[in-house]
């Protein structure tokens, strides 16, 4: 009887480790976001700052490309020695996504200017790995491809492209397509067998999985993405979507509880 009480204490323990691990790295991205927004508001502010910043741009995406290449070794090297991201706060995975944001912010900045679309970006990037280490799989795979509707429909027929807004709105409209088919039947295959391998990773159905609301989000993407195209009216489009997943987050919010 004792045992099997000492082994509940120990599993209840290493449980919360683990949390306070998840909790960690949750802290670590948030406040990196901030910096990243402070930063961005401060750039676009109109002080002698930016045409500093501009000037230096090209040395920043070289010094994120560098930190990005040494994230992925040491990603590689970490995961041929076998050793558990979940162990760590300051895992590789969390090394590469937060280098792999770096370097897109910069080259997002820097090549189709602004600031604004730059931190929506990396909202997005920071809400998706909210989502990743609190949500169970489907809502998460709901998230890439709403997040994905709703970056693709901001860039659509944007002046910001100079001229090049029909390869931008093919690759938009492709990329939206690609994420909301691919999240439903991934969606579709969990719910059917059970589990589902995704670039080698295995994922198991959840217990309290809500196919439907992933559909709606999937599909609610795809549309606002193609009412956009056709129609314009970019904000009511994103309004519609954003509308759609705060419901399914609020069904998944309460399934948590």
């Amino acid at each position: 009887m004792e045992n099997k009480v000492q082994k509940k204490e120990e599993l209840m323990r290493e449980k919360e480790r683990l949390s306070n691990i998840v909790t960690s790295k949750m802290m670590v991205v948030f406040f990196a976001l901030i910096i990243a927004i402070v930063f961005l508001c401060k750039m676009s502010s109109g002080s002698g700052i930016e045409l500093k910043f501009y000037a230096a741009l090209p040395y920043i995406q070289i010094a994120a490309a560098v930190l990005l290449a040494g994230a992925l070794v040491w990603h590689i090297v970490c995961t041929k020695r076998g050793v558990d991201a979940k162990e760590h706060v300051f895992s590789s995975p969390l090394l590469l996504g937060l280098s792999a944001s770096l370097l897109f912010a910069a080259l997002l900045y820097g090549n189709f200017g602004g600031a604004f679309r730059t931190i929506l970006a990396l909202l997005s990037f920071g809400l998706l790995f909210f989502v990743y280490q609190i949500y169970a799989v489907d809502f998460f795979l709901c998230s890439v491809a709403v997040i994905t509707g709703c970056l693709s429909a901001s860039v659509i027929n944007s002046a910001g492209f100079h001229g090049m807004n029909v390869p931008v709105n093919c690759i938009a409209v492709v990329l939206t397509l690609i994420a909301s088919v691919g999240c439903a039947f991934a969606v579709y295959r969990l719910d059917k067998n059970g589990k589902f391998e995704l670039f080698g990773k295995r994922l198991k159905k959840p217990a309290h999985m809500v196919p439907a609301a992933v559909y709606a989000g999937c599909a609610a993407a795809a549309l606002a993405v193609f009412a956009t195209l056709l129609f314009g009216h970019l904000l009511y489009c994103i309004a519609a979507v954003c509308v759609v997943y705060f419901i399914i987050a609020i069904i998944y919010t309460v399934k948590l509880m």
